[in-house]
């Protein structure tokens, strides 16, 4: 789905804002929404859209 891991830092937080209630669900222990694993799974969506990326030097 998201081959492409040339991905600018406003796209990949446009993919995770996209999936949110996604992550939210998946992010909810005995009915209650953890805050540190939703924020841990994004990070984690976040470093595997970005790890690929080229720098581009200036």
């Amino acid at each position: 789905m998201f081959n492409n891991f040339n991905l600018t830092n406003q796209e990949i937080l446009t993919i995770i804002d996209n999936y949110k209630n996604l992550i939210n669900r998946y992010a909810t222990v005995d009915g209650k929404l953890d805050e540190d694993l939703e924020q841990e799974i994004k990070l984690l969506i976040f470093k595997v859209l970005s790890k690929n990326r080229k720098i581009e030097k200036n």
